[in-house]
């Protein structure tokens, strides 16, 4: 600076930083003849909001009593007014969809298309600072384009690089066509001009950068930041109408108390880097070590390490500790791990507004626009606390919702879940009002679905009909009450006003996407704890006087973090045109870490050796560090992670065995007598505690799908031929009988879920088989009697078996209860064959090999589902599981398998045993978890016993008597 107005002096970068600022603004205010204790008429200007504190504190140190404070402001948003950029991206985002390179290389990404108009426009904005003439606000935009045009040419004629002209070039043309528009830098250019004239008051200017040392303050010389063109400028404007001091953060000062850094890092100090390594590091002699290394193997050990690092530090009473988020992942491990052990974390980073569960409400209500209601995420968005705030009986009205959904297999569209609501049939009162709650609700959100359909052509079109739409869907009051909900809602206002005045069309996809581009930009910070431990970036680090701090993830990906190439143009088009390149950011990311070197008596760096099977390098910047101090002291600087010790008394986890004799239900199902056989704690969470997941829509189908299809195709076939002799009938007319019932049941599950067709030609392939097994059971005297009857026995006889009674295909509710005394077994019959002389045969359908089938009928009583079908069905001689597999060369994939026993015998037996077992549930004996290994396998309670932790010797010693396993 060579205004006579200007006072420059520079500061060295370290713990002294503050207070050495603080002397200097009392002593620029006594030059000024002001009262030591009144500094209200100096004005000063700071790099970041975190330095004004610093000041202030330093500030009250020095004069020791009570002061009147200077104003204290952040850069440029003291003097130039906020930027209102979401206009200006709509307009690039429509230059670009319609330019012809961009239609070529991106296609309909409207996402990518943001992204794209985003990064030009932050180009625009650098080429216009950097052609900046001063702080006048006028660019001298013809110049600084025949240098931008030269450059291009110089650096792009070869045959490598021609591949990037297009895009330079599509750049410059958007910066030419947007220089007459009165947005972002030249804006900003014109309001500093325009208040630095109005300004005048005396100032002290803090500069950001921390190599100044290194650079010419002539305007014609490269620099590193955007702004150091036109700073020097408008400073020197500032100094026409009031005095200026101009403070100079120097890094260069802070490494020479510690030659390791200088050593290490000589681009920092300004020395030559030609020099090898070695030889630097001759130079130093043993000296304190500014830093350690933790090197841990994994994310949970580094992390770990860092937690109970902090701890350690908070014990011994460090007053204020900088958690530096190199790596994201890991930083918010550790805070987790801290708030668990119960110390808060100030994170100053805060978490992008994508990441959270309000701005994912929003954003899933364009999904279910766009998918038609596709009811996994129509499920997933109504259960939000964002949605439906204001309906008083949501949680039974979405409960009743989901269970019609599921029952009827809806995948999407409104039309489909109304049918399901109306499919779910009539019950209690509560019931009712709760199905018609439920209709209200689909009748609303297809509303408001049309509504975002049709709101227009235009970006602020859709902006406006999303706003309505939080608003009838219960949305605006709940985002509103939560602070991540009010700070999304501030988003979409300020989306909403700026995208006002913007013309052209635009779909409902691209304005998704622009919202979504907009929640991961900003950031949500929690301004409500206050806490000793910070987190922080490494560049908000700068310059902040803490006592400890650790680098979480100071590996080579993270540290230092800048790209290779910049959007759009290459790095030595920027060096030439005095714009940031990689070098700059990552030298930059050097000056910052030495500064927190210098600055933060306490140091540890994190690091993490492996990802996986790959080898993670340390950061360059800190092995140069590490070597340096190896030659210097014998010291690599690593350490291992301290591990915390502790003694816990070991108690195993003891097998579950309730006792739940008020649970027992008067009526029992078939299914629920198989669960007491294979695992008594099976029978307790199914039977007696009716816990049953939720089923699932089907979309891509099952053999648990083909099944009932089955059973509904053969009901239906059998209906037709009950009073025919099939054995006297052509096959060829069964077979086109079976295969029209067979589309008749298909195709519509077909329409609805394509997959389904794979099973419709299974069960082609099964049709002969079927016929020919049919018509020979039919010569065998046998014919069908009767499919799918829903049948109920009575159970209070303590022998024999009793007579049966059928409800009809609709059966009883099999959740009522009796007062601990099961008196009524239910099920439901695949089909009852009768014989000529008299014999019945239950059959039951299964879609499962005839091998698998026959390894449960093995041991008599394994399989309980045959011999309790006899005791349901009295006069069954016998009972069969008719196999239907796929058909395959010389079988026909359809087979007939019954019990190797006695069937009287085994239904008696069978009988007998449930009668007792159930006694004995009655009587408040224990049900255990068995452990069966094939039981488990299969078993969807085998979290909730946790058989994975308890020892079934210790429980088979403290339960001797409970029911045992067949």
């Amino acid at each position: 600076m060579t205004a006579s107005r200007v006072a420059t002096c520079t500061v060295a970068a370290d713990r002294e930083f503050w207070p050495t600022v603080a002397g200097r603004v009392l002593a620029f205010a006594a030059a000024l003849e002001m009262r030591a204790r009144d500094l209200r008429a100096v004005q000063v200007i700071v790099p970041a909001w975190s330095h004004a504190s610093c000041l202030r504190s330093a500030l009250q140190r020095q004069i020791g009593a009570a002061f009147v404070p200077p104003r204290i402001a952040v850069w440029p948003s003291a003097m130039a007014s906020d930027e209102q950029p979401l206009a200006r991206q709509a307009e690039l985002f429509a230059a670009l969809r319609g330019n012809a390179w961009v239609r070529e290389s991106f296609g309909a990404q409207p996402a990518a298309l943001w992204s794209l108009a985003r990064g030009i426009a932050q180009l625009c904005d650098e080429l216009t600072w950097a052609a900046a003439a001063g702080a006048s606000g006028e660019v001298d935009f013809e110049k600084f384009s025949d240098r931008l045009q030269a450059s291009l040419a110089r650096h792009f004629h070869r045959r490598a690089a021609r591949v990037l002209q297009p895009q330079a070039q599509l750049v410059l043309q958007l910066w030419r066509a947007r220089r007459s528009v009165d947005d972002g830098a030249v804006r900003a250019l014109r309001e500093l001009a325009a208040r630095a004239d109005a300004n005048r008051a005396p100032l002290v200017y803090v500069a950001e950068r921390l190599l100044d040392h290194l650079l010419d303050h002539r305007v014609d010389q490269a620099t590193d930041q955007d702004l150091r063109r036109w700073e020097c400028a408008l400073l020197q404007r500032l100094a026409t109408h009031a005095p200026v001091l101009l403070i100079e953060p120097d890094v260069a000062l802070a490494a020479a108390t510690q030659p390791i850094l200088a050593a290490a890092w000589p681009e920092i100090v300004g020395a030559d880097s030609t020099v090898p390594i070695a030889e630097r590091a001759a130079t130093v002699r043993a000296a304190a070590m500014p830093l350690a290394i933790i090197g841990a193997d994994s994310l949970e050990e580094e992390a770990t390490a860092a937690a109970q690092q902090v701890l350690q530090w908070h014990h011994a009473g460090v007053q204020s500790i900088a958690l530096v988020a190199l790596d994201r992942l890991t930083a918010r491990r550790t805070r987790a791990l801290l708030e668990r052990a119960q110390v808060l974390v100030r994170d100053e980073t805060g978490w992008k507004l994508s990441t959270t569960s309000a701005a994912a409400a929003v954003m899933r209500w364009f999904d279910l626009v766009a998918a038609d209601l596709y009811w996994r995420d129509l499920l997933d968005w109504l259960k939000s606390p964002f949605t439906l705030a204001d309906r008083a009986g949501k949680a039974n009205e979405i409960a009743t919702f989901e269970q019609a959904v599921r029952a009827a297999g809806a995948l999407q569209g409104a039309l489909a879940f109304r049918r399901a609501i109306g499919e779910a049939g009539t019950g209690e009162v509560a019931a009712t009002a709760a199905r018609a709650g439920a209709r209200e609700v689909l009748a609303l959100i297809e509303a408001q679905v049309t509504l975002a359909r049709r709101a227009g052509a235009r970006l602020a079109a859709h902006a406006r009909a999303l706003q309505g739409a939080l608003v009838a869907l219960g949305m605006r009051a709940a985002l509103a009450r939560d602070p991540v909900g009010a700070s999304v809602l501030r988003e979409l206002d300020t989306l909403e006003s700026e995208l006002a005045p913007v013309a052209g069309r635009a779909s409902l996809a691209e304005f998704r996407a622009l919202l979504a581009q907009r929640f991961e930009q900003i950031a949500f910070v929690d301004s409500g704890i206050s806490s000793p431990v910070v987190m922080v970036s490494l560049a908000a680090a700068r310059l902040r006087p803490f006592d400890a701090a650790l680098l979480i993830g100071a590996d080579a990906q993270h540290l230092p973090q800048a790209p290779a190439e910049f959007l759009f143009m290459s790095n030595a088009v920027r060096a030439e045109l005095s714009l940031p390149t990689a070098e700059s950011a990552q030298r930059a990311q050097a000056a910052q870490l030495a500064s927190l070197l210098a600055t933060v008596p306490r140091v540890i760096a994190t690091w993490r050796r492996r990802h996986g099977d790959e080898a993670n390098s340390l950061s360059s910047l800190l092995e140069r560090l590490q070597f340096v101090a190896v030659q210097a002291a014998g010291d690599d600087l690593l350490r291992r992670p301290q591990r915390a010790e502790f003694e816990v008394a070991v108690a195993p986890t003891q097998r579950p065995a309730p006792q739940a004799p008020q649970l027992l239900p008067a009526r029992l199902s078939v299914s629920h007598c198989q669960s007491l056989v294979d695992c008594a704690y099976q029978f307790y969470a199914r039977c007696l505690l009716q816990l049953r997941d939720l089923e699932d829509v089907i979309e891509v189908p099952d053999k648990r799908g083909f099944g009932r299809t089955l059973h509904q195709v053969l009901l239906h076939f059998h209906l037709e031929w009950q009073h025919r002799e099939l054995h006297l009938v052509a096959a060829n007319d069964l077979a086109a009988s079976l295969q029209a019932h067979a589309r008749a049941e298909f195709d519509p599950q077909i329409e609805r879920t394509p997959a389904m067709l794979s099973f419709h030609r299974r069960f082609e392939g099964l049709i002969a088989g079927y016929i020919a097994w049919l018509q020979a059971r039919s010569r065998a005297g046998w014919h069908w009697s009767a499919g799918e009857e829903s049948i109920v026995a009575e159970l209070r006889a303590p022998g024999g078996r009793t007579g049966g009674r059928t409800e009809g295909r609709t059966g009883g509710r099999a959740g009522e209860r009796g007062a601990g005394r099961v008196s009524e077994l239910r099920g439901r019959i695949d089909r009852i064959d009768r014989r000529s002389d008299g014999a019945t045969q239950v059959l039951d359908y299964k879609a499962r090999t005839a091998a698998d089938l026959s390894s449960g009928l093995i041991a008599a009583g394994e399989d309980v589902q045959l011999p309790l079908y006899g005791l349901l069905a009295h006069a069954a001689s016998s009972a069969a599981y008719l196999s239907f597999d796929r058909a395959r060369d010389g079988e026909p994939g359809v087979k007939l398998l019954a019990p190797k026993q006695p069937f009287a015998p085994l239904v008696a037996g069978v009988s007998q045993r449930l009668r007792l077992d159930l006694q004995r549930i009655a009587e408040g004996v224990p049900l255990p978890a068995i452990g069966a290994a094939t039981v488990c396998e299969k078993c969807e309670m085998r979290g909730l016993c946790r058989r994975d932790f308890w020892e079934l010797a210790a429980a088979e010693q403290q339960f001797p008597q409970s029911v045992p396993s067949p």
